[in-house]
């Protein structure tokens, strides 16, 4: 079955639900709220379902909007796409690409992956945002972000399509000189002594640190700082006896800011990580220039 919807009344559509009101979201599409009110009362009936639930607050997608949001922000990011491809096939690149990058990718890939898509795409913008998997994947399915660049290792959707990159593990790092710098095996027992800066919202690390303590039976350290960034992270750490996780890899830029790897024994935790985008009928120029030049600061950084 088909119907022959006019692509502004899902836009319209769309602002409404995220506005939660019919007069922000008539103000912001600068249209009169009646003729808003109107539209979506088409779009009701033309789908025979009733797609807002209107209460003293404002208004929220029913059950059935729900499924029009989800799908009708697919269809915006569709038509997003296909404009960027017709400017390509005339002869220019416009517009912006949004990545959603953890901290230690953009460390240590996104500024070399930056400047090598603006370099060959002149006229593309990048919008980069940093964050962690609790701020980027949610981004991402709303349809805030073209491609996340993080760890892979959180449940699969069916709506976002995940490529992995590389592997990363956990390390913990302290001030060169730390009364621990210089130890070999150290265990749990000996982390607990010491108080933790973490990056800010990263649960899914805090958790599996807690997971870890918790596996030698020993209750969670206590996080005195939390940051959006491993620079302010590492100049904390520096600054007395306290202890930070980041991957192994991060060590070179840990060893700059003058901190020291810990020698512990075992491993805290490994995870996947490398690159997601929502699934559409074909992938978009920009974001494969983002996974290949991503692979290829990948293959020079091993």
């Amino acid at each position: 079955m088909s119907y022959p919807i006019d692509h502004r009344l899902i836009r319209q559509f769309l602002a409404t639900v995220e506005h939660g009101n019919i007069t922000a979201a008539s103000n912001a599409l600068h249209i009169s709220q009646p003729a808003l009110t109107k539209n979506i009362r088409k779009l009701e009936e033309m789908l025979g379902v009733k797609l807002l639930e209107r209460h003293s607050r404002g208004v929220e997608a029913t059950s059935y909007g729900e499924i029009l949001v989800r799908r009708g922000k697919l269809v915006e990011l569709e038509f997003e796409y296909a404009a960027a491809e017709i400017e390509a096939m005339m002869g220019g690149t416009k517009g912006t690409i949004r990545i959603g990058t953890s901290p230690v990718f953009a460390t240590l890939f996104m500024p070399k992956v930056s400047a090598a898509i603006v370099q060959k795409n002149p006229g593309l913008k990048i919008d980069l945002t940093i964050g962690v998997l609790d701020t980027l994947v949610p981004s991402l399915l709303h349809g805030d972000l073209d491609i996340i660049c993080s760890a892979l290792d959180y449940p699969n959707h069916p709506e976002i399509v995940k490529e992995h990159l590389i592997d990363f593990e956990h390390a913990v790092f302290a001030r060169a000189d730390h009364p621990l710098a210089n130890s070999a095996n150290i265990e749990a027992k000996d982390l607990m002594a010491y108080e933790w800066v973490m990056l800010a919202q990263d649960h899914v690390a805090i958790s599996r640190l807690g997971s870890y303590f918790s596996a030698n039976g020993i209750s969670p350290p206590r996080i005195v700082m939390e940051t959006n960034s491993f620079e302010t992270a590492f100049a904390m750490v520096k600054e007395g006896d306290f202890l930070t996780s980041a991957t192994s890899s991060m060590v070179e830029f840990a060893q700059e800011a003058g901190l020291a790897l810990l020698q512990v024994r075992g491993t805290l935790w490994h995870f996947p990580a490398g690159v997601a985008y929502r699934r559409t009928t074909s992938t978009p120029n920009a974001i494969n220039a983002v996974i290949e030049n991503l692979k290829h600061a990948i293959g020079a950084n091993r």
